[in-house]
C-alpha cells in the first residue's frame, strides 16, 4: 500500500498542481478501495478544499459539476471527484468519505460494478481512464442504523464483518453512524462503580441479541449469561471500529444513559430524611443553602415504565441520582471507548409511557437530561427519535412534546424523523409553530421491521421525498436509513444513499434509467446495441429477443412495478412465519408491526404484519414469471460475467422464488381451515400436503446460501463462546430472537421471523402440521367450529417452539475456544 505521504492536497479546486501536502485521511481511503478490489498502489488520494458558502467554482472543478447544484440552493457539506488516466486513479475529496463516494462512482460508472452488501469487491482489472467527474451533498449529516439493528443483525459480528460494513458505510456517503458495540461493557461497569453487585449487573443486561432492548429501557434480565469474557472482547472490538470510523472522518453517534436501572440502584444514598447524622447538605444540589433542608419538591422520586411485560425503574432526571449515574456512565464510557464525537443517542420513553404526563415533569426531565449530557460534554448534541410521538401518539399530545424540550436549546438536539418514508412526522413536529419548530432535524427511512423477509420499498417515493423534504419545514440537517435490520433490499438503500447526493434521480426518467444501470451492473450485463454504461428505458423489453440483459431488465420491470412500485411503504407480510393458535385464520388477528398501539393489549401473534391486499396477491403469475425470467438469465450468462456477479444473480432468483412460494402458502392454510369447517378430516391433510412441500422446498431455496441458513447466525453467536456452556447460551440468546422472541405469548413473538433454512423446515413447518393435525383429529367429529377449545393445540405449539428455542447445532464455533481471537 502507497505510504500516506503520497495523498497530498492540491490546493485550490482547480485542479492545479502544488507541493504534495499530506493528507490525513489518504491511508484510510486507499485501504477502503485495497478492501473494494482495487490496488491501492494505482490509486491517488488529495484533499479538495470545501467550497465557501456563494463561492463560484472554477476551472476543472466547476465545468465538471457545472449542471449540478445543491438542492434549495444549499452549499454542498461533501464535494468529491474522480480522474483516470493512464492506468491510475485520483480521487479528490474535501473528507474521506466524501472522497469514498467518488471512488464507489469510478467503479460502478467504468469498471460496471456496484459495490453493495452482497458484491463488496470488483475484481482486480485494468483502471480505465475516466474525464474528471464531481459529485456532492447538501446534506451535512447521513445517519445510519438503528437502536435495534444490533439486535437483528450485527449482534454476533466479528471484526471482519464489522470492516466490511464500515467499508460500505464510506462507499455509501455515511457520516453519522449509530454505534452501540460495547454498551453493555459501560452500562455493567457504571452498576458495578455505583454499588451493584457483579452478578446482579450480569443479570440485568441479560443476552447479546436482546440488549439493544435493554439500552433503550424497554426489558432487562433475558437471556445470556453473557461468556466470561465478552465485556473485555466487546471492548476491544468497539474500540477497532470507532478507531476505523474516527479515521474515515466519521462522527460516531455514542449512546448515553437514559436512567433505567436495576431496582438496587434506585434509592440515593444522599437522599435521606432530615436528622439523618450523616447527611450531608452541602453536598446536595437540590438543599437549600441557608437551611439545608431540601426544597420542596426537589425529591423528584423514580418512577416506572413499561414494555411488553417489563416494568423498568427510570431514574427521574433532574435527580442527583440519576445526575450521578450519567457522570459515572460518561467517565467510563470515555475510559473504554475513548473520547466520543459530541452526538449522544438517548431515548428513554422509546415505546413506553412516561411515568407522568404532568408538563411540568416533562419539562423538567427534559432538562435534567440536557443538564446531565451537558455536564458531561459541554458540547453534547442530543440525538433523539420523534419515534414515540407517533408510537405513543396518544400519549404524546402537542403541549407534552413541546414541554419535554422546552429547556433544551435547539442547536443542542437532532430529531431523527425515524420512519419518514410511511409516517413522516416534521410537518407536524418541526414546521414553524409545531411543537418542536426550530430544532435540526433528519429525514430517516426505516423501512424494514425485524429483519422479517420481504421484497417491498417505494422506489419513486424516495425520489419524490428526497427532492421536497426541505419544503416548509427549516432546519433540515441531513437524511438518513434507520431500519431494524440491513442485508435486505439492496435497490432501496442502495438509491436511498444515492439520493443524499447531487447525481442521484431527480424525476420518473431519471429513476427508470437508474434501475436499469443497477440491474445491469449487478448481474455484469451489457446491452448489445449500447455495449457501455448509458442506461436504456425500462419497460418490457424482452419482445425484441432473449438476450440476459433484456430479460432481466424485463424480470425487474414487473419486480419494480409490483414489489417495489408507489406506496409500496410497508412490508409484504409472509404467512409462513404467521403463529397458528386457534380454530381461525391467523392473519387477521394480527396488527401491523410498528403502528400505534391504542389501549388493547397485543394479541400473542401481533408481529407480523396485517392481511395481504389483494394486488400482491393477484402479481404473483408476474411474479413467477419474472423468477423464471431471471433464472434462465443465470443459465445463460455470457462467460465473461463474474463470479460474484452470478451468486447475486441465483441469491436474486431465490428469493424472489421463495416470495412466490410464501405467498402462495395462503392458498394452502385457508384450504385447511375450510376442510375443516367441512367437517373433512381427510382434505385438511390434503392441503396440509401441499403446504409441506411448499414449505419444504422453500427451505431448500435457504439452504442453497449461507446468509439464509439458521445454522450461519447460530454458527457466528456461538463462536463467542469459549466453553460449551458459554456457546449453548449464545446459541439459546440467537434462537429465541428469531423465534419466540422473548417469553412465550410476548406482544413480539416470532417478530423476526425469517426464510432460514432450519427455521421453515424444523419450526414453522411442525407448528402448521400440528395445527393441521389439531384440526384433522376435530373434523372427524363433524364441522369445526371457530371458536373451539384451542387448548390441546396451544401447548404442542408451545412445546415445539421452546424445543427449537433450547436446541442445539455444533457448527464451526463449538470446537475449544474457536472462532474468538478475531472477534
Amino acid at each position: 500500500m502507497s505510504p500516506p505521504s503520497e495523498g497530498r492536497a492540491p490546493g485550490p479546486a482547480t485542479g492545479a498542481a502544488s507541493d504534495p501536502v499530506p493528507v490525513p485521511w489518504a491511508e484510510a481511503v486507499r485501504g477502503v478501495a485495497e478492501r473494494a478490489g482495487l490496488d491501492p498502489r494505482l490509486v491517488t488520494v488529495e484533499r479538495l478544499q470545501p467550497e465557501r458558502p456563494g463561492a463560484a467554482s472554477s476551472g476543472a472543478a466547476r465545468a465538471a459539476a457545472s449542471h449540478r447544484t445543491a438542492p434549495h440552493g444549499t452549499a454542498p457539506h461533501g464535494t468529491a471527484d474522480y480522474r483516470a488516466e493512464a492506468g491510475r486513479l485520483t480521487v479528490r475529496g474535501t473528507d474521506a468519505v466524501a472522497a469514498s463516494v467518488a471512488l464507489s462512482r469510478y467503479v460502478r460508472t467504468h469498471l460496471g460494478t456496484r459495490l453493495t452488501w452482497q458484491r463488496p469487491q470488483v475484481g482486480l482489472c485494468p483502471l480505465p481512464d475516466a474525464p474528471r467527474t464531481a459529485v456532492s451533498s447538501p446534506h451535512e449529516v447521513r445517519y445510519y442504523l438503528n437502536v435495534v439493528t444490533f439486535g437483528y443483525s450485527t449482534p454476533f459480528w466479528d471484526w471482519d464483518r464489522w470492516e466490511r460494513e464500515i467499508d460500505w458505510m464510506a462507499l455509501h456517503g455515511i457520516t453519522h453512524p449509530l454505534m452501540l458495540v460495547g454498551h453493555e461493557a459501560v452500562l455493567g461497569e457504571t452498576f458495578r462503580r455505583s454499588g451493584l453487585p457483579d452478578a446482579e449487573a450480569a443479570e440485568w443486561l441479560g443476552g447479546a441479541a436482546h440488549f439493544p432492548w435493554t439500552f433503550m429501557g424497554g426489558m432487562h434480565s433475558f437471556g445470556g449469561p453473557l461468556p466470561v469474557r465478552w465485556a473485555e472482547r466487546r471492548v476491544d472490538l468497539a474500540r477497532r471500529i470507532l478507531g476505523r470510523m474516527r479515521e474515515l472522518g466519521m462522527t460516531p453517534v455514542l449512546p448515553a444513559f437514559g436512567g433505567h436501572v436495576p431496582p438496587a440502584l434506585v434509592d440515593d444514598p444522599a437522599a435521606r430524611p432530615e436528622g439523618d447524622p450523616d447527611a450531608d447538605p452541602k453536598a446536595d444540589p437540590d438543599a437549600d443553602p441557608d437551611s439545608g433542608a431540601r426544597r420542596p419538591g426537589s425529591e423528584h422520586p423514580a418512577g416506572e415504565i413499561e414494555w411488553q411485560g417489563w416494568r423498568i425503574p427510570l431514574l427521574h432526571p433532574e435527580s442527583r441520582r440519576f445526575q450521578e449515574l450519567f457522570a459515572t456512565f460518561a467517565q467510563v464510557q470515555r475510559e473504554l471507548l475513548g473520547p466520543g464525537s459530541g452526538y449522544f443517542a438517548v431515548d428513554p420513553y422509546i415505546e413506553s409511557v412516561p411515568p407522568s404526563g404532568d408538563v411540568e415533569y416533562l419539562r423538567a426531565a427534559g432538562r435534567g437530561t440536557y443538564r446531565a449530557l451537558a455536564a458531561a460534554d459541554p458540547d453534547a448534541v442530543w440525538v433523539l427519535q420523534g419515534w414515540p410521538f407517533h408510537y405513543k401518539g396518544a400519549f404524546w399530545t402537542p403541549d407534552r412534546v413541546a414541554a419535554y424540550l422546552r429547556d433544551v436549546p435547539a442547536d443542542a438536539t437532532l430529531v431523527l424523523d425515524l420512519w419518514g418514508e410511511h409516517v413522516p412526522l416534521h410537518t407536524a413536529l418541526l414546521a414553524d409553530g409545531a411543537p418542536l419548530a426550530g430544532r435540526p432535524w433528519v429525514w430517516c427511512a426505516l423501512h424494514n421491521f425485524g429483519g422479517r423477509p420481504a421484497l417491498f420499498g417505494d422506489l419513486r417515493g424516495l425520489v419524490r421525498d428526497a427532492h421536497t423534504l426541505p419544503d416548509g419545514v427549516p432546519h433540515l440537517r441531513g437524511v438518513g436509513l434507520a431500519p431494524e435490520a440491513i442485508e435486505n433490499n439492496e435497490v432501496f438503500y442502495e438509491l436511498a444513499t444515492d439520493l443524499a447526493w447531487d447525481d442521484a434521480p431527480r424525476s420518473p426518467a431519471d429513476l427508470d434509467a437508474w434501475l436499469d444501470r443497477f440491474v445491469l451492473d449487478r448481474y455484469g450485463l451489457t446491452l448489445p446495441e449500447v455495449g457501455g454504461p448509458e442506461p436504456v428505458a425500462s419497460g418490457p423489453a424482452g419482445e425484441n429477443g432473449s438476450d440476459p440483459a433484456r430479460v432481466a431488465l424485463r424480470a425487474w420491470h414487473t419486480i419494480t412495478a409490483t414489489l417495489y412500485a408507489d406506496g409500496r411503504t410497508r412490508s409484504v407480510p409472509t404467512p409462513v412465519i404467521a403463529r397458528p393458535w386457534a380454530a381461525g385464520l391467523p392473519f387477521p388477528a394480527q396488527r401491523s408491526a410498528g403502528e400505534a398501539i391504542v389501549g388493547a393489549r397485543p394479541t400473542p401473534s401481533s408481529d407480523v404484519d396485517a392481511e395481504n391486499d389483494p394486488a400482491i396477491a393477484a402479481s404473483l403469475p408476474r411474479l413467477a414469471e419474472a423468477a423464471r425470467d431471471l433464472g434462465a438469465v443465470l443459465d445463460t450468462l455470457p462467460d465473461s460475467v463474474p463470479g460474484p456477479a452470478r451468486d447475486v444473480l441465483a441469491a436474486d432468483v431465490a428469493e424472489l422464488t421463495g416470495h412466490v412460494l410464501a405467498q402462495g402458502t395462503r392458498v394452502h392454510v385457508r384450504g385447511i381451515l375450510a376442510a375443516a369447517r367441512d367437517g373433512d378430516p381427510d382434505n385438511v391433510r390434503a392441503h396440509m400436503d401441499r403446504l409441506r412441500a411448499d414449505l419444504l422446498a422453500l427451505d431448500d431455496l435457504a439452504g442453497a446460501r449461507p446468509e439464509t441458513r439458521v445454522a450461519t447466525w447460530t454458527d457466528a453467536a456461538r463462536a463467542w463462546g469459549a466453553t460449551d456452556a458459554e456457546r449453548a447460551a449464545m446459541e439459546r440468546e440467537a434462537r429465541s430472537l428469531v423465534s419466540v422472541w422473548g417469553e412465550q405469548h410476548n406482544g413480539l413473538h416470532d417478530y423476526s421471523g425469517r426464510h432460514w433454512q432450519g427455521l421453515v423446515r424444523d419450526l414453522y413447518l411442525p407448528r402448521w402440521q400440528a395445527w393441521a393435525d389439531w384440526l384433522a383429529d376435530a373434523a372427524a367429529s363433524g364441522p369445526v367450529p371457530p371458536d373451539a377449545d384451542p387448548g390441546v393445540l396451544r401447548e404442542r405449539i408451545v412445546a415445539i417452539e421452546e424445543a427449537w428455542r433450547n436446541g442445539t447445532a455444533p457448527g464451526p464455533g463449538a470446537g475449544t475456544g474457536a472462532g474468538t481471537s478475531d472477534r
